[in-house]
């Protein structure tokens, strides 16, 4: 009798046991979907100005890891990217004329000016985010930020947008709102052209991914422009000794004249 009361204890603690695990194997375990990252390239990560550089065209491409496009509930992605040199001090002045000599009259100093600012996007601006999102990541002309305020003055604004069209006049200011192009689900790529004038110092290239009007990740990549040569050591002792640098411009060109005087003067 005591035997089979054991027997039957065993049973109930056996049976006892194995429901946890049948219970575990009629449950379904999901896996968390991971988010997705936009990873970035450049063609080139250094650029050497020489007294031939005449501008390059540099390609930017990338893809998004873990891309959930083309599922029901996931909506579009977008890109916008946004190149841009270090920023310095600019001052804009207004011409005047004054006893029929075209003179400088006054002016506006802007503290924060990129040299260059390029932005290219998979569609419009405003149709991938808000305005309020574009003004604060400096995504456009409108929202680039000099450092000094401009709403409520018309006069403010007549030397923000002078500086920004003698900008985009040199080509160190650009706005492409079609210009980046995806290659199937995740892959995508678009240029940007440096001129001949572009600024050294060293670039961010930012990558935004959109979707549905919202962030999702921001890649960040750099770029060095530099002058090499003897361009370069003619900036860098400009910048490093501009007393000297302006007595040998001086007694360079006084030689010069002289020395054109000497070869042409008459007999």
């Amino acid at each position: 009798m005591k035997t089979a009361i054991n027997c039957a204890a065993l049973i109930v603690v056996l049976a006892g046991s194995l429901a946890p695990a049948a219970a575990q194997d009629q449950v379904q375990v999901t896996e968390p979907v991971p988010r997705e990252e936009v990873q970035s390239e450049i063609s080139t990560r250094e650029i050497a100005i020489q007294s031939n550089f005449t501008g390059i065209e540099i390609l930017i491409y990338g893809s998004v890891d873990f891309s959930q496009a083309g599922t029901p509930d996931t909506g579009k992605y977008d890109v916008i990217v946004v190149i841009r040199s270090p920023a310095e001090p600019l001052v804009m002045r207004r011409k005047e004329r004054v006893a029929g000599i075209w003179v400088n009259g006054p002016g506006r100093v802007y503290p924060s000016v990129p040299g260059f600012y390029a932005v290219s996007s998979t569609r419009p601006f405003r149709a991938i985010a808000s305005d309020e999102t574009l003004k604060k990541l400096g995504i456009g002309f409108t929202n680039l930020d000099f450092g000094r305020p401009a709403a409520g003055s018309p006069d403010e604004e007549t030397f923000r947008t002078a500086l920004i069209r003698l900008k985009v006049k040199q080509q160190l200011f650009q706005e492409h709102d079609d210009a980046v192009s995806f290659v199937g689900r995740s892959l995508f790529k678009t240029t940007v052209a440096l001129p001949v004038k572009v600024p050294i110092g060293r670039y961010t290239s930012d990558i935004y991914l959109f979707r549905d009007g919202k962030i999702i990740t921001v890649n960040q990549s750099t770029l060095e422009v530099t002058k090499v040569g003897f361009e370069g050591l003619v900036y860098r002792f400009a910048f490093a000794y501009p007393f000297l640098y302006g007595v040998f411009a001086v007694v360079i060109a006084v030689l010069a004249g002289l020395t054109g005087w000497y070869v042409f003067r008459r007999e």
